[in-house]
């Protein structure tokens, strides 16, 4: 994606390079001093030296990047203190005004070897680089292009490289407030005059603050190959900002497998130990349970949970697919009793029981199974199903009788569990001979996901990696057997015409 220079910014940027990165009064030209600009480059120093410490404690220790590609430098803040540490620095800024300052600072303080480049000659290479920073910039832009261009970074991360993004994803602001700028940013003439109000050239551009969703950037991370993640989430003023920093795996030989990020000690971001045999104390698992009520006593509208499986156009076909592959596998006939352990909101459940099931729907959450209640209300099951049935689940023992159900299943809430071998006991205990338990769960590299750091870090909820050896152990030890995995591939592989029939022939393809 190529943003090219915008117009309306570039005389503004000539005449306030400083205020145009930072938004305080004190770097406007007009009242701007040596000493405001002296700090003004020396807060980019601190911001350099904390993310190498965090990529240092959580990534990588002694992360030297040889080569570094800063994405919208400015004025070089970050450019200029990246020039003092050994490895070439490529600074890219769609802005020619900015551009000028930054070279002429660089120049300044004897740093003639930073390449600074426009976005246009910029992505007209294919470079990799060691580390890729994109640090309040994201901010300026629509999500729609944002979303692109972190797609587009991320592809110039070299293997075991690092990349650093961050932006914000929450706003306390009142509505009244975000409405107004959105009639700035929006509607012709409006900041015009509003800046004649304020006593500022008429021209001058409105430079907005634009929030974006984390469910809709964090996936851009996984799909680009970077598991290795540390979150960290802050708070400025009614803006709250997300940093991201990922490392890409290495590149790894046929048939090997990439190696998998050992957080440090001091990582925040995973729960829990992933181990199914760890002990677990009562006091972890109220813990956890009352984490996980106060997630959805705390949700303003239900609406999106009730809309499952059909919230987000690009989480439905994963959903679908995971849902149709455990329909499979659970081998369903009218009138089985099933359980759905961690039902949560209960689509699932739903469609269990539209199927003729016995649905009964097990979490730890009261509030949870009251959005399951209601999804239930609003959409009842067509037909005579059987009611469905709602119990909460204290962490430990479920509050069923032992050999009372044909099915269980367990849909993307078993890595959340504080405890998962209390869980495959209690699976063990309440299922009849010759009942099933089925989980649809994501890998083992789930917990160092963005996404799940996010919502480890903010919500204190449980994220564990998926040890399927560990499942099995303890599995064989509570009396299961026959124990399979159902392995597929997300996206489908798309083939042309030509290569469908020599697929069909047995053909090369």
């Amino acid at each position: 994606m190529i943003l090219e220079p915008d117009t309306r910014f570039e005389a503004f940027a000539e005449r306030e390079p400083y205020f145009a990165v930072l938004t305080a009064s004190r770097f406007l030209a007009a009242s701007r001093t040596p000493g405001d600009e002296r700090e003004f480059f020396a807060t980019g120093e601190t911001l350099l030296a904390w993310m190498f410490q965090v990529i240092d404690a959580g990534l990588t220790p002694g992360f030297a990047p040889a080569s570094t590609l800063e994405y919208g430098c400015g004025i070089g803040r970050l450019a200029i203190p990246l020039a003092r540490r050994p490895g070439s620095v490529t600074a890219v800024d769609r802005s020619p005004a900015m551009l000028t300052h930054a070279r002429r600072e660089a120049v300044k303080r004897g740093l003639d070897h930073i390449s600074f480049e426009t976005t246009p000659s910029f992505v007209t290479t294919s470079r990799k680089f060691d580390l890729v920073v994109c640090y309040h910039v994201l901010q300026r832009m629509r999500p729609a292009d944002g979303l692109e261009i972190v797609h587009t970074l991320l592809q110039r991360v070299a293997p075991s490289g690092v990349a650093v993004f961050q932006w914000p994803y929450r706003s306390r602001g009142s509505k009244l407030v975000a409405a107004a700028r959105w009639t700035r940013d929006r509607v012709p003439g409006v900041n015009a005059v509003a800046n004649r109000l304020r006593g500022k050239p008429a021209r001058d551009p409105f430079i907005p603050t634009y929030r974006y969703a984390l469910p809709r950037v964090l996936p851009i991370f996984d799909a680009s190959g970077f598991r290795a993640t540390h979150v960290v989430l802050e708070d400025d003023g009614e803006l709250g900002y997300a940093t991201v920093f990922a490392q890409r795996h290495a590149r790894s030989s046929r048939g090997s497998r990439p190696a998998t990020h050992r957080p440090s000690a001091s990582e925040p971001t995973r729960i829990v130990d992933a181990s199914v045999d760890r002990a677990v104390t009562d006091e972890e698992i109220s813990l956890y349970n009352r984490r996980a009520e106060t997630y959805f006593a705390a949700l303003t509208t239900w609406d999106h949970h009730l809309a499952k499986p059909f919230s987000l156009p690009d989480e439905t076909p994963a959903l679908l697919a995971n849902f149709a592959t455990v329909l499979q596998m659970l081998r369903l006939s009218r009138g089985l009793a099933v359980v759905d352990f961690g039902a949560g909101t209960g689509w699932l459940s739903r469609a269990l029981t539209q199927l003729g099931c016995r649905t009964i729907l097990v979490d730890v959450s009261a509030t949870a199974l009251d959005i399951a209640r209601e999804l239930f209300r609003r959409q009842p099951p067509i037909g005579d199903q059987p009611a469905p049935s709602f119990l909460t689940y204290d962490g430990r023992r479920l509050p069923l009788e032992d050999a009372s159900v044909d099915r269980v299943v367990c849909f993307d809430a078993f890595h959340h569990a504080p405890d998962p071998a209390a869980m495959i006991r209690e699976f063990a205990r309440v299922l009849k001979p010759g009942g099933r338990a089925v989980f649809a769960e994501p890998g083992p590299r789930h917990a160092d996901a963005p996404r799940s750091q996010f919502e480890a870090q903010t919500y204190g909820v449980v994220e564990n990696d998926v040890d399927v050896h560990a499942i099995e152990r303890v599995a064989r030890r509570c009396g299961f057997a026959d124990l399979k995995m159902c392995v597929f591939h997300e996206p489908e592989h798309l083939v042309s015409l030509d290569e469908y029939e020599d697929l069909l022939a047995g053909g090369p393809s």
